[in-house]
């Protein structure tokens, strides 16, 4: 082969893997099609939040484009893996705006990435819509950030009430993860608590990713308190309710959404401690229209019940395609149109305060029986 007909060969190849980037590329036919991004945990520890949240945006998605769309353009979303990491979902955020052009996206799902990418967001002027980040601080993160889950300042209240008024707790400890999540709920769950009555009698802390709590578990012990208020993650939770049986530690412990996992699997039979809160979701819950709708709908297509982290995903992307139906796809204007959404979704009503945040569900108590949570 001569070196001409090496370089026709070669710029051959280049001009049909050019072809083929634009057959699959989301810029291909913005005339046609709305291209939305996507950021959360697909791999790692935290993919156990991430997936169902996938599940629940394709599900939608699906639904969408089979109904027609929006405004006859079929939805597409790019999704971006940040592993739960708050420098990866920063690129994540970067590559969907500046190389995606998207007008939106939908999270990051984490605490901290989500506080990460805010800032960009602003800047930008790019909606970010957070789907399961609890913390706080984001209420205060700027007019172009949502959330689809309600903030940890009305589930820490919720919790630190839920303490008092059914458990009748007087003498409470608290055991949290020392990051934006943890420190954030811990002070709501203190304040509503005490000022029902309730004493804080120890605080502890622990590392994320942490394995051993045997030195916090042993403070506690020595407080003797009759709740324990556990704001930890599943991972970590897991090993402190073994920890905790291990060491005759047997009081209630009652902790927020962050437990969603596979506790059952990894804490076994010292999972009865724990009862935990989170948005009221599931087949008890009857006089949700939609949500029961979403829920056989979803099990009739996936052969397995849904859980409140894949309705959130469905939400999100309802959220989306009813601001952009009255707002196009200009930012500002999805901003401005996101703030007056209003509508009953899978995870019950869906509508934003002046700050954000969605203001519309309702919380309930759950425990863990083998895989499944439970009402409790």
């Amino acid at each position: 082969m001569t070196k001409k007909t090496l370089i026709l060969v070669g710029l051959t190849v280049v001009i049909i893997v050019a072809f083929l980037m634009t057959l699959t590329s989301p810029n291909k036919d913005r005339k046609s099609t709305v291209v939305l991004g996507a950021i959360m945990p697909l791999t790692g520890d935290l993919a156990t939040y991430g997936k169902p949240v996938r599940e629940g945006m394709e599900f939608a998605v699906t639904e969408i484009n089979e109904s027609g769309g929006i405004e006859g353009k079929r939805l597409q979303i790019v999704y971006e893996d940040d592993s739960g990491e708050p420098r990866k979902a920063v690129d994540a955020f970067k590559k969907l705006t500046d190389v995606d052009k998207v007008p939106m996206v939908l999270g990051p799902l984490t605490s901290g990435a989500s506080l990460a990418t805010a800032p960009i967001a602003e800047l930008k002027k790019i909606v970010q819509l957070s789907t399961i980040a609890g913390t706080i601080k984001l209420s205060d993160a700027g007019d172009y950030i949502f959330r689809l889950f309600p903030s940890d300042e009305f589930q820490g209240a919720y919790i630190g009430k839920t303490a008092v008024e059914k458990f009748k707790s007087k003498r409470a400890a608290i055991i949290y993860v020392n990051n934006s999540y943890g420190q954030g709920v811990k002070e709501v769950v203190a304040k509503e608590y005490t000022s029902k009555g309730g004493q804080i009698v120890v605080e502890e802390s622990v590392s994320e990713g942490g394995t051993n709590f045997n030195s916090q578990i042993a403070k506690i012990k020595i407080a003797n308190p009759d709740l324990i208020f556990g704001l930890l993650y599943y991972n970590e939770g897991a090993q402190f309710l073994v920890q905790a049986r291990q060491q005759g530690l047997n009081a209630r412990v009652l902790g927020g959404d962050a437990w969603f996992g596979p506790i059952g699997k990894l804490a076994g039979e010292a999972v009865d401690l724990l009862v935990f809160s989170s948005v009221a979701f599931g087949p008890k819950y009857t006089d949700m229209k939609k949500m029961q709708v979403f829920i056989n709908a979803f099990k009739v297509k996936h052969g397995k019940e849904p859980d409140s982290y894949v309705a959130t995903g469905y939400d999100a992307v309802f959220a989306a395609k009813r601001a952009i139906e009255v707002a196009g796809l200009n930012p500002s204007k999805i901003k401005n149109a996101l703030y007056k959404v209003a509508f009953d979704g899978a995870l019950g009503s869906i509508r934003f305060n002046e700050k954000g945040d969605n203001i519309g569900a309702q919380f309930s108590l759950f425990v863990i029986k083998g895989d499944q949570a439970i009402p409790f």
